[in-house]
């Protein structure tokens, strides 16, 4: 047998043994590869194409389409939401329990738990299988380029979804050979981050700029560098630089050009933020000529009506139809959204009166959050909790039970979530997944040049802005004036910045991973669920003091345990058996 061929079936031996020995699966027999020979899968064209496209086809996990039972949003295991269902295999509860233990074998919690883990593992196989046999690939040079590009972006994706989820990993450039000592030493995060970073330089030096409409969800180079800029801004923040083990150099300069270069190259190809009137089609609608501006690298998905997608996780119960899952927005969330003048809500000068919240708000508030007095699908919401002067409790979009309790499904905190709701009844909604988009970038570098150089209002002669017409770029999209200038200190600056993530990103799985590398989850104000509580006055009332004719309550709703171990999900736990070397996660 030739070599080559000895070296694909050892890599099957290898697996096997790993099975054997060690009860463990994150390193398993690739399925996808399974009744073919060496020179059937490599040596023909077509098949070599078709095993490299799995890493295009198929997810690590489907965000919003969670198999039968998605309950509520990626955001839930955050401080931005919380699931309106109330049963225990419900993520967002287990996790706001400090539960995080059962998320690993519970089916619904495909944002950590173990299939992911092992499906993020296959991609790493499926990309270095195909890195190492491209010397066999038949077809013509330019597609040949496009594969080893694919194999090397793919494989920067997957580590750095598995670092940010579960920390520095040893980093695989081969399938492993048969006669490999398997228990590896775990890196860093940081130098986790810093191998994919360059992973993703090799797949820009492969990939082609931009692609045609009809293979949108395939990388490019555009995509990999701004991969590469959210991978630096990981590895430069302070979970990563302060971690045990850490080399503690300062990354936010690399951080910061490297956002610069992929804004280069994405503006220069014709990226751009989409206008505000066209927002909505970023993320639904079904329109590739408006999110292909923005979105550098994402997913197509079409959600049915009535699939449990649709009425588990986007729509609410109550007049929209949806049950059991609907969104619970955190007070403290919508607290920042900042005024239309641009100044937070808690700034005596913002025009912010507690008892008429939703005036003069941010517009990506109304975008985002559904409150009392919304309109969606020509439906105006009705939430609140009691009517004054009466025994009624509840209204049609919050339904209260004889206990005094919110049903399940219903709004705890008085909001739900509005980004993934589309705009007409009872109609399939076409869903655009956003891997990452232009905003990001923006944001990605107006955070890492504000701590690199630490003047927010100062251009480095190598980029093309400041931090501060960075996140500017993306306010003034949703008609909102420029960072105020008593915010352009590197202290104040970064608290925007941080605000604008939050506001600009949110219900795209970004802020778990946002307060888990600013170190800040387990502070009370990023930590727990606040509610609004909403009395609709009986006649007579103070329409000066109550000009909405509802009277509006802050109240905790819950408080959250999160501990430090949680800033790390728990490892599948045969595959830390393997021996001393790879271990679990500290506190687990």
């Amino acid at each position: 047998m030739k070599q080559h061929k000895v070296f694909f079936f050892h890599f099957f031996a290898t697996c096997l043994f790993f099975l054997a020995s060690c009860q463990s699966d994150y390193l398993d027999k690739m399925p996808e590869a399974e009744g073919y020979d060496f020179d059937k899968v490599f040596k023909d064209s077509t098949n070599y194409r078709n095993f490299c496209d799995y890493l295009v086809q198929h997810t690590f996990f489907l965000h919003l389409e969670n198999g039968v039972k998605p309950y509520g949003s990626w955001d839930d295991v955050s401080d931005n939401s919380i699931s309106g269902r109330n049963s225990n295999d419900v993520p967002a509860l287990q996790v706001a329990n400090g539960d995080f233990y059962s998320i690993r074998t519970n089916g619904n919690a495909a944002m950590a738990n173990n299939a992911t883990w092992e499906q993020i593992w296959k991609h790493i196989r499926v990309a270095n299988t195909g890195i190492m046999n491209i010397e066999h690939y038949s077809g013509s040079e330019a597609t040949k380029q496009r594969l080893l590009g694919t194999c090397y972006f793919y494989r920067a994706f997957a580590y750095m979804d598995l670092t940010r989820r579960w920390g520095g990993m040893p980093y695989f450039y081969l399938p492993i050979d048969a006669s490999a000592n398997m228990d590896y030493p775990r890196l860093t995060m940081r130098e986790t981050y810093k191998r994919a970073a360059a992973d993703c330089d090799s797949a820009a030096m492969y990939l082609r700029v931009t692609i045609p409409e009809n293979e949108f969800q395939h990388p490019t180079k555009i995509g990999a560098l701004a991969l590469k800029s959210r991978i630096l801004l990981y590895a430069a923040s302070e979970q990563a630089r302060n971690e045990p083990g850490s080399d503690g150099e300062n990354l936010w300069e690399e951080a910061a050009l490297a956002a610069d270069e992929a804004i280069r190259l994405a503006e220069d190809a014709g990226h751009e933020l989409v206008p505000w009137a066209d927002y909505y089609y970023i993320f639904k609608g079904g329109k590739p000529e408006i999110y292909t501006k923005e979105v550098l690298h994402g997913r197509r998905q079409s959600i049915a009506w009535g699939s449990d997608a649709y009425r588990n996780t986007i729509r609410p119960p109550g007049q929209l139809n949806g049950q059991y899952g609907g969104v619970s927005v955190n007070q403290l969330f919508v607290d920042d959204f900042e005024m239309k003048n641009g100044l937070p809500i808690e700034d005596p000068a913002s025009g912010y009166y507690e008892q008429n919240p939703y005036v003069n708000r941010d517009p990506r508030f109304e975008y985002n959050v559904l409150h009392n007095g919304s309109t969606v699908m020509n439906r105006t919401m009705q939430i609140w909790n009691e009517t004054e002067g009466t025994s009624a409790m509840g209204s049609t979009d919050c339904q209260i039970n004889a206990t005094g309790t919110v049903e399940m499904g219903y709004t705890r905190t008085s909001y739900y979530a509005a980004k993934w709701m589309g705009n007409t009844w009872n109609t399939v909604l076409p869903l655009l997944w956003p891997y990452i988009r232009l905003a990001e970038l923006y944001l990605n570098f107006a955070e890492a040049s504000n701590e690199a150089w630490g003047d927010p209002a100062v251009k480095d002669g190598r980029c093309r802005y400041s931090a501060a017409e960075a996140v500017n770029k993306v306010r003034n999209r949703a008609n909102m004036l420029d960072v105020n200038t008593k915010f352009l200190g590197q202290d104040d600056f970064r608290e925007r910045v941080r605000n604008e993530r939050r506001v600009e990103l949110c219900f795209e799985e970004h802020r778990i991973f946002d307060i888990r590398r600013w170190k800040i989850a387990t502070q009370p104000e990023y930590r727990d669920l606040w509610r609004m509580k909403l009395v609709k006055l009986a006649a007579g009332y103070n329409a000066a003091t109550y000009p909405t004719g509802f009277r509006y309550e802050r109240l905790l709703e819950r408080q959250r345990i999160f501990q430090d171990r949680h800033y790390l999900y728990v490892i599948k736990l045969n595959d830390t058996r393997i021996g001393p070397n790879f271990t679990q996660n500290p506190g687990w």
